[in-house]
């Protein structure tokens, strides 16, 4: 019975052997992933609404 699985030396990205092709695939995902974690940064950063109900400590009664 002959062995379907390949050895490492047949692998094309064993020994840094990968083509340009996956290299630019493989730096597109990670720079794809950077950016969009730094937009959802960004907008979760700026979206933040303020908890304060204005009350003044000394009268009790909301500030407009």
């Amino acid at each position: 019975m002959k062995s379907v699985e390949p050895t490492l030396e047949k692998i094309e990205d064993y020994s840094g052997k990968e083509s340009k092709e996956k290299r630019m695939t493989i730096w597109i995902v990670i720079l794809s992933g950077l950016l969009l974690g730094a937009v959802y940064g960004i907008i979760n950063a700026n979206s933040s609404v303020s908890d304060d109900l204005g009350v003044s400590h000394t009268t009790g009664m909301y500030k407009h």
